[in-house]
């Protein structure tokens, strides 16, 4: 590492590298990047599958979810606290739906019914 450094900064007398120094250099120069753009065909693709134009490539969840079960915490374990029949507007909401799209939706925020 102490090779490196010199050869970074130019300065071939320096003995040793402060680590904190080296880490700080490197977050601040990539501080607000951005790590990948889509460009020509991988942008277009990505338009594709914002607008839903992939949706047939995606798989279909076969669950078929009739109840909505509510959990509490009680000291080490979850407990089902509630269990409720879905309706039918909330099965149609939930069943079928693509593995992708649940997984998507449910990193930024619960399934609403």
């Amino acid at each position: 590492m102490l090779n490196l450094w010199r050869d970074v900064t130019g300065m071939p007398v320096i003995t040793q590298v402060h680590v904190q120094k080296v880490f700080d250099a490197y977050y601040h120069s990539l501080k607000g990047k951005q790590v990948l753009v889509c460009s020509g065909l991988l942008n277009e693709t990505s338009k594709l599958l914002e607008n839903g134009d992939l949706d047939y490539l995606k798989e279909i969840d076969p669950t078929e979810y009739i109840y909505q079960i509510f959990y509490i915490w009680k000291q080490n374990e979850y407990l089902a606290s509630e269990l409720h029949d879905l309706t039918e507007q909330e099965k149609r909401k939930l069943n079928h739906r693509m593995i992708d799209d649940i997984k998507s939706k449910n990193m930024n925020k619960k399934i609403s019914l």
